[in-house]
């Protein structure tokens, strides 16, 4: 069955904090560490992953940090998982008749049920969530962004 890795988890996180911060301006790397309470070399490895495939953008300088590389109605939480996955590190497990008959089908059939929901929830779904609980990071008028 898919664990979700704590960097995933992360990952979430991070792109929702910049979904709610970002706006026209970059969100510095020190913010979201702050905010994360991790380690800027901890979350630089998984800053590189959201970069390289294209869920954020990463811009240099001095007023640089990290934007959503597209509008966050269409970053799909899929989208985080698989980035993530190219990092973990799946170790092989002795596999028994049972694990063959009765758990490998079944971990298909969750794994199946849990990828058909990331792939329709976006990052504006968590965004509507945060902004109906009232929590105080998305109180701040962020601007829409649009291409």
């Amino acid at each position: 069955m898919r664990n979700i890795s704590s960097k995933t988890y992360i990952a979430i996180e991070v792109v929702l904090y910049i979904a709610c911060n970002c706006g026209e301006k970059t969100v510095r790397t020190k913010d979201i560490c702050e905010f994360q309470n991790v380690t800027l070399r901890y979350l630089e490895h998984i800053m590189q992953i959201l970069v390289k495939h294209k869920i954020l953008k990463s811009v240099r300088g001095p007023k640089g940090g990290y934007l959503l590389y597209k509008d966050r109605r269409k970053i799909l939480l899929s989208d985080i998982f698989v980035a993530m996955d190219d990092i973990e590190n799946c170790s092989e497990k002795d596999k028994s008749p049972i694990f063959d008959e009765i758990a490998l089908p079944l971990s298909v059939e969750v794994n199946a049920t849990i990828e058909a929901k990331l792939s329709e929830t976006t990052i504006q779904d968590l965004y509507q969530r945060l902004q109906s609980s009232g929590d105080p990071l998305v109180s701040k008028n962020v601007s829409e962004f649009i291409i």
